[in-house]
């Protein structure tokens, strides 16, 4: 069996319409992560109600020598390999009006079955132990969907260097956002 090929961050236009709605890191050259984690803190917080390792639906992986982190979220996929992956799909990952894809943690078996089937590496989804912190279950961005404010990573990044893609413009040659609305 060969090596599974994971995808690749969406950049241009057209990689970005294979993917609904879903947070993006801004180039460099418009904006830099400070490696704060202020994303990832505010997520906990908002879902869980405490912050710590492993329950966060973000992620900040630290450049620790190049000093370029970057921000992995759920790319929310138009094909949906997590949710059809998922042996208790409409019940444990379910998909909204809007298309966003998120998972009713007390319905999920904790399988993992998603995360394997993630695009990405590293994967978009976490396994975390439930609030009984008896059985694991999946967790990932949801866009904090039930929030009217938005996602909280958005609305608290110290720097803005994320984002939604339907709010980044693209220039015609598909490398650069449009004016950030600082």
């Amino acid at each position: 069996m060969g090596e599974k090929i994971y995808a690749k961050e969406p950049r241009s236009p057209k990689e970005l319409a294979q993917y609904g709605n879903h947070i993006v890191q801004y180039s460099p050259e418009y904006s830099l992560c400070a490696g704060c984690e202020t994303c990832a803190i505010m997520c906990g917080l908002s879902h869980e109600g405490f912050t710590g390792p492993g329950n966060s639906r973000i992620k900040v992986n630290l450049g620790t020598r190049s000093l370029m982190h970057h921000v992995v979220a759920c790319q929310q996929c138009n094909d949906h390999p997590c949710y059809e992956a998922c042996p208790k799909k409409d019940e444990a990952m379910k998909i909204d009006e809007k298309g966003i894809v998120y998972i009713d943690e007390e319905f999920c078996i904790g399988c993992g079955r998603c995360a394997k089937n993630c695009k990405f590496q590293p994967t978009r989804i976490a396994m975390k132990r439930d609030k009984a912190r008896k059985q694991w279950k999946a967790v990932k961005c949801d866009l904090c969907r039930d929030n009217p404010e938005g996602p909280q990573c958005i609305k608290w990044c110290p720097v803005r260097c994320i984002g939604l893609s339907e709010d980044s413009a693209f220039s015609p040659d598909g490398t650069k956002p449009a004016e950030l609305n600082l």
